[in-house]
């Protein structure tokens, strides 16, 4: 991100300089599979039209453009989002660039009322994941979601107050209108009934679970493990490790916890920072940031990196 009229540059893990442009007063860069999204929005996250911006559209790892277009909605490691003439394409790609396959979706939601008549919404799209992707349609000011699936089959239809962004061994968390969790199959029938007050992502084995305190459960609700009421989950399980808080006399500490509700990290953090790199947490301990792995404990970068040859 940089200030309007500032430079962006995109570099790779060398340091070198792939790519650089002037940026609007917000700029977003996205990179999966060696291949980068240039795409810019306004102070208000508004996309910028504007055929005068050369740079827009889809670059390689060499910083060649590969794909020239002024909207890109979003991406993802297996496809791109984009749109034009009423119309949201998806365009799949791998490490060799885009694949000939793509899905057409239109840009409106149209289903039949109970008064018969046919009623459309705007309607917007995440990028295909496995098969599905999440959409969401407004109504009355609000966001509805539902999934589609790649043969254009709506799965799910756009009634939830949330859903989860793609399905986890098969099932998704969705949130009703009266903000109780359960948990959804492919076909859209409930496995878990919507009861709880919140649920995380699982382990592929296990869920956290909010019905008064947070609890660890398997698919079928048996309770593996009752935790403390004063402890909140605050994450999906990562590689079977989840942060959580404790809060005690009005003072809140942040750790780490698997599924099993066993300690990684007991609650000594300011702060954690989710989604860890190559394993490694970046946790605020004292007021300094440290890293942190099961294996290999508190870290401190300033001694386990050489910075003597950065320039």
């Amino acid at each position: 991100m940089g200030e309007e009229g500032g430079t962006c540059e995109v570099i790779d893990t060398f340091g070198n300089i792939l790519f650089s442009y002037k940026t609007e007063p917000l700029s977003y860069t996205h990179c999966y599979n060696g291949f980068f999204m240039v795409v810019n929005y306004d102070v208000g996250n508004n996309v910028i039209y504007d055929q005068n911006k050369e740079y827009h559209g889809l670059y390689n790892y060499k910083g060649e453009l590969v794909f020239k277009t002024n909207f890109i909605y979003s991406m993802n490691n297996e496809c791109i989002v984009t749109h034009k003439k009423s119309n949201y394409i998806f365009l799949f790609l791998d490490n060799n660039g885009i694949k000939r396959k793509k899905i057409q979706l239109p840009d409106t939601f149209s289903y039949k009322s109970i008064s018969n008549e046919i009623v459309k919404y705007e309607v917007m799209y995440d990028p295909f994941s496995n098969g599905f992707a999440r959409f969401y349609i407004w109504n009355n000011d609000k966001k509805h979601f539902g999934m589609i699936k790649n043969d254009k089959t709506v799965v799910i239809p756009p009634v939830y107050k949330s859903l989860g962004k793609e399905f986890v061994e098969g099932v998704l968390i969705a949130e009703t209108e009266n903000s109780l969790y359960g948990l959804l199959n492919k076909e859209g029938d409930w496995i878990i009934l919507p009861k709880y007050e919140k649920i995380y992502n699982y382990s592929g084995k296990v869920l956290s679970v909010k019905l008064g305190n947070w609890r660890i459960v398997d698919l079928e609700e048996n309770i593996l493990k009752s935790l403390p009421t004063n402890l909140e989950i605050l994450s999906d399980f990562f590689d079977n490790t989840a942060i959580f808080s404790i809060t005690i006399d009005g003072s809140t500490k942040y750790g780490l916890i698997d599924s099993s509700g066993n300690f990684v990290l007991n609650a000594i953090c300011e702060k954690i920072e989710p989604n860890p790199d190559n394993g490694y947490w970046q946790v605020l301990i004292d007021n300094r940031w440290m890293l942190f792995k099961a294996e290999e404990g508190i870290i401190n970068p300033e001694e386990y990196l050489d910075f003597s040859k950065i320039k």
